[in-house]
């Protein structure tokens, strides 16, 4: 009775494994077909076989056919083969898989190039900050280009690859460019970079600009004042009414300069700081102090700004993205000094007190001195027109212009206010009709100045003005905010300023 019983659970278990016992030769259709270690997807995958290969199949059980490869076997998906013949039994051994891709090879001498940044960056940290941080730079980027070769070809190994050739041959041209030249002069690897990304950077450059013109395609005509001030007002509102078919067109476009600005730039430029302060903290509280310090607080460091600011700095790109989608925001650039960007652009208390402005100051976009357009804070369109400041740092932000009006469109004894000192008399009249930013076309220095008016001459709504990053004017390095950038939507001081402005606009 014992061998009937063996002699059935044999026949299921034969009924419901591999209906297929003969083996058969197959051609593999998909592209790239994984051979893993068991027949499910919850197997490591060890290898791969390439279009047109022909391969031997032991057995087929369900949507799994056990393979012969090389004098081991491997699972492939039976939805990616094609039955070709039956095989006779042969000593031969059949065809053996390929390695798991074709840049494997390439990798191995790209990881040995990885291990360098990583030793750099480490003794970086005990005998050169700037070493460390070139060295963490040039590992960031290799994570970058390999979720790039993910994202887009399916394949990270080669997205690393390529990243850490493009490095060592700018490395090479910087060594190159600086070796009949002196270490004070002007970095010509920041240079080199500077226009490599320029012209990554450029199609969406134009976009923005793009945006910015065709928002008021009227702008050329709002340069000089050539209207008399008896029409001036039905100007206003008829200008006022004809953007409002542009509105609507530009809607894709908006999207587009937003998910570029907010969701690809932001989180770059806020995520590498939140990688620099977890190598290289800046605070002595969070390892600064020394080497037993940066171990012991390195699980910190990670909780605190990998998981939680990244995942808000994440979350709030996105939330930002769609609403400058609906309301209208531009890419502006602001010039300002190194201390002023670094103590805008950081969050209140996020990290060591003493190095930080107390008060109100801190976090906010203080309004500063000239004021030639009224009192509130400048920006750009271009880069170029911070030259004329002089500052040393370019802050670009997402502004949310709101209500605009054009100076030429004021009175005339308000619009000739402009181009004097604390010409405060445009930004009052702008403020009194409920204008709250001023474009103004400079004669003396040929560029669009756009101001957000501030009476108070304190600080504009915060949620209007979002940084995306700052570089220093000159190199185009990007400046290191340390802590990392402010949340400009899970802050105290924005939600007060959408609240208030909110309730102004019922009222």
């Amino acid at each position: 009775m014992i061998w009937k019983r063996l002699g059935i659970l044999l026949v299921l278990i034969l009924s419901v494994g591999y209906i297929s016992a003969e083996k058969a030769l197959y051609v593999v259709t998909a592209r790239t077909l994984n051979v893993r270690t068991g027949p499910g997807k919850n197997y490591v995958v060890y290898g791969c076989f390439s279009r047109g290969d022909t391969i031997l199949v032991k057995g087929i059980n369900g949507q799994w056919a056990a393979v012969q490869d090389g004098y081991q076997t491997g699972y492939v998906s039976t939805r990616y083969i094609r039955y070709v013949r039956t095989m006779p039994e042969t000593n031969a051994p059949p065809k053996k898989r390929q390695p798991v891709n074709k840049w494997d090879k390439w990798y191995e001498y790209a990881k040995v190039v990885l291990w360098i940044w990583v030793i750099l960056a480490v003794i970086g940290y005990f005998v050169n900050d700037t070493l460390s941080g070139v060295a963490l730079w040039l590992l960031i980027f290799c994570g970058i280009g390999a979720f790039i070769g993910w994202l887009f070809w399916d394949n990270g190994t080669a997205g690393v690859v390529v990243t850490v050739v493009l490095e060592l041959l700018a490395i090479g041209i910087f060594i190159y460019r600086i070796r009949n030249a002196h270490w004070g002069e002007r970095s010509y690897f920041s240079s080199f970079s500077h226009r490599v990304w320029a012209i990554l950077s450029f199609p969406f450059f134009m976009l923005n600009w793009l945006q910015f013109w065709l928002t008021k395609p009227w702008r050329p005509f709002m340069k000089v004042n050539r209207f008399p001030d008896s029409v001036k007002p039905a100007m206003r509102t008829v200008l006022r009414v004809a953007q409002i078919p542009f509105y609507i067109a530009l809607f894709p476009l908006r999207f587009v300069n937003a998910v570029y600005y907010n969701i690809l730039l932001y989180n770059l430029y806020a995520w590498s700081n939140y990688i620099v302060e977890v190598f290289l903290p800046s605070d002595p509280w969070e390892g600064a102090g020394g080497t037993e310090e940066w171990f012991k607080y390195l699980p910190k460091r990670i909780g605190k700004y990998l998981l939680w600011h990244g995942s808000l700095t994440t979350i709030e790109s996105a939330v930002w993205t769609a609403i400058d989608t609906f309301i209208p925001a531009l890419t502006l650039f602001h010039g300002t000094a190194a201390p002023f960007a670094d103590n805008m652009l950081c969050d209140p208390g996020r990290n060591n007190p003493w190095d930080r402005t107390k008060g109100w100051k801190t976090g906010v976009w203080n309004v500063g001195t000239g004021n030639y357009a009224g009192d509130g804070i400048y920006f750009g369109i271009s880069r170029t027109t911070l030259s004329n400041y002089q500052k040393g740092v370019a802050i670009a932000a997402r502004v949310t212009q709101g209500k605009t009006i054009d100076t030429v469109l004021m009175p005339d004894y308000v619009y000739h206010a402009a181009g004097r000192k604390n010409a405060n008399a445009v930004s009052n009249w702008g403020l009194n009709h409920g204008y709250v930013t001023g474009e103004w076309w400079r004669d003396d220095g040929a560029w669009w100045e756009i101001c957000l008016y501030d009476r108070q001459n304190r600080y504009n709504e915060s949620w209007r003005i979002r940084p995306i990053y700052a570089i220093y004017a000159h190199s185009g390095i990007m400046q290191r905010i340390k802590g990392g950038p402010a949340h400009w939507l899970f802050r105290q001081q924005v939600i007060d300023d959408l609240l208030n402005t909110l309730s102004h606009k019922l009222n």
